[in-house]
Formats: structure tokens, sequence, C-alpha cells
């Protein structure tokens, strides 16, 4: 506990003394040096850490995505196959069923008559 005290008090002055020093003229460029050297050094890490990651990560998640695409549109083409034919199957059907109506009409068809309500 003690340590994170004098750590956090440490903490507290580093950031006083450069508020302090970058409101000085003298330290102007060295302030503007300062945050270029910064901005340089994070650029560099930031390169560093994105040719890592298109080099160690991408092909392995690229390759995941393309297996894993693949194999949805195959599911999406079966699917559309099943209903196609559901589709077509239920249309021949139907006009099955006007035809047989329309040539054997004293045949009894699958509609069954409504049934009314009795009266009571």
């Amino acid at each position: 506990m003690p340590k994170k005290i004098i750590f956090s008090i440490i903490g507290i002055i580093i950031v006083l003394a450069i508020v302090f020093l970058s409101q000085q003229a003298y330290s102007g460029g060295f302030g503007k040096t300062l945050i270029s050297d910064a901005t340089n050094q994070a650029a560099s890490y930031v390169a560093k850490g994105s040719d890592w990651a298109m080099s160690q990560i991408y092909p392995k998640i690229s390759g995941e995505v393309q297996k894993r695409g693949d194999m949805i549109k195959n599911e999406v083409n079966q699917e559309k196959q099943k209903v196609s034919e559901n589709i077509g199957e239920k249309i021949s059907n139907y006009f099955t069923g006007i035809s047989d109506s329309i040539l054997h009409p004293e045949t009894p068809q699958n509609c069954q008559p409504a049934e009314t309500p009795s009266v009571q």
C-alpha cells in the first residue's frame, strides 16, 4: 500500500514538472522535439504492430472466414434448392388437383365439405 502512494506522488510530481517546464520560453523547442520524437516512436510501434498482425493474425483469420463463408454458401444453396423443389411440388399438386376436378367431377376430391353447426 505505501508503495502505491509513493509511486502516485512521484507521478504527480513528474506531471507537474512537465507542465511547469512546458510553460517556460526556453523549453519550447525541447517540447516540440519531444512531441515529434514521441510521435515518430509511436508511429514505428504502430507500424511494427500492423506488420505483425498482417503476417501472423490476418492469414489465420482470413482462411477461417473463407472456409466458413463457403460452408454458409453451400447451406444457403441447399436450402434454395429445397424451397424450389417444395414450391414446384406444391404447384404440381395444385394443377393436378384442378385437372382431376375438371376431368373427374363425380369423384370426391381431398376437399371435405365444410361442417355446418347444428341448430338445436
